[in-house]
């Protein structure tokens, strides 16, 4: 009884989980079958987490979601992206990242994001749906901040311009 009770209770966090972040996973891989390979990395880390500790039911769903962000990161890193250090007088073009309302069509460009480089794709769902600084993003994928500028406004002008093409 008491193993059919836990599977229960598994099975139930993962078809909501994979309800509410599958398309997380997806904005940061290529393809649906990275996605779903990093989904089931995650979600295995997130179980092997609970059997160790006690989870609010606050806070289950922001952990996961912690958890998958940072299983996609290092699937990234794993691939041994690198990225190119942009040359400071360059990278200063980009002081500001641009003043557009992505709020709007974050759901509509799903499918332009994973047209994007892999590095590019990385720091501009790191910025742009994560809400993450530059200075957080520089720290975490070991980078400069001037090449997080760079990436993301790479990222926004291969969306605007495919947006402006169709």
């Amino acid at each position: 009884m008491f193993f059919k009770t836990k599977r229960t209770h598994y099975e139930s966090i993962y078809k909501s989980a994979y309800r509410a972040f599958f398309v997380l996973c997806l904005r940061y891989c290529g393809s649906q079958q990275e996605a779903e390979e990093a989904f089931n990395d995650g979600m295995v880390k997130y179980f092997e987490f609970e059997k160790k500790n006690t989870i609010e039911e606050a806070t289950r769903y922001a952990l996961i979601k912690k958890i998958l962000i940072n299983t996609c990161i290092d699937r990234s890193r794993k691939k041994k992206l690198s990225f190119q250090m942009i040359d400071e007088a360059i990278s200063n073009q980009y002081s500001e990242p641009a003043q557009v309302d992505y709020q709007q069509v974050k759901e509509e460009i799903l499918v332009l994001i994973q047209q994007l480089p892999p590095q590019t794709r990385l720091v501009f769902n790191l910025y742009i749906f994560e809400g993450w600084s530059h200075k957080k993003i520089a720290e975490h994928l070991q980078i400069t901040e001037n090449t997080s500028y760079w990436h993301l406004n790479k990222g926004k002008e291969k969306v605007l311009s495919i947006l402006i093409e169709s």
